[in-house]
């Protein structure tokens, strides 16, 4: 695992299977849960998506019908920087996604374009990560770098 500087990388990609993790028992309050509530109180990581996000965070929003999960989506959705993802990167990225696998890529290029590290438990992103692309870090890597031990 890779050593991140104390003050944390400044952006930050939640895929939205870290959302999903989050909603699926809206009444528990999971650390998953409490990790996104904790990213969104902090001024210093930036939240960073693309409009295929924002649609991944609404569509599971509705799989989720809740108050808890329609709040969190719309929290997550106003904080997120939009990005307009580049060609360029999404070029970049293209040869280590399937074709089907064509949301990823594109998260995955928004994360190479802004420099930000990727949370998801998704395994289609470790080839990426393995080329040295994008920095990965799975749902349990970002609880124990950023979730404070007091809000565990």
């Amino acid at each position: 695992m890779e050593r991140v500087p104390e003050e944390g990388p400044g952006a930050v990609l939640l895929d939205a299977n870290v959302f999903v993790a989050a909603m699926k028992n809206p009444s528990r309050e999971t650390l998953t849960y409490r990790l996104l509530v904790y990213l969104l109180e902090r001024e210093d990581i930036r939240l960073v998506g693309n409009i295929l996000l924002v649609k991944e965070y609404l569509r599971y929003a509705e799989v989720f019908p809740s108050p808890t999960a329609a709040a969190l989506a719309v929290a997550l959705v106003q904080t997120m920087e939009v990005v307009p993802v580049e060609d360029r990167f999404i070029l970049a990225c293209f040869p280590y996604f399937s074709a089907e696998k064509g949301t990823d890529c594109i998260h995955a290029a928004t994360c190479l374009q802004t420099g930000a590290v990727l949370v998801s438990n998704d395994k289609d992103f470790e080839a990426v990560a393995k080329a040295g692309l994008v920095r990965r870090w799975t749902v349990a890597d970002a609880i124990r770098r950023w979730l404070p031990s007091s809000r565990r």
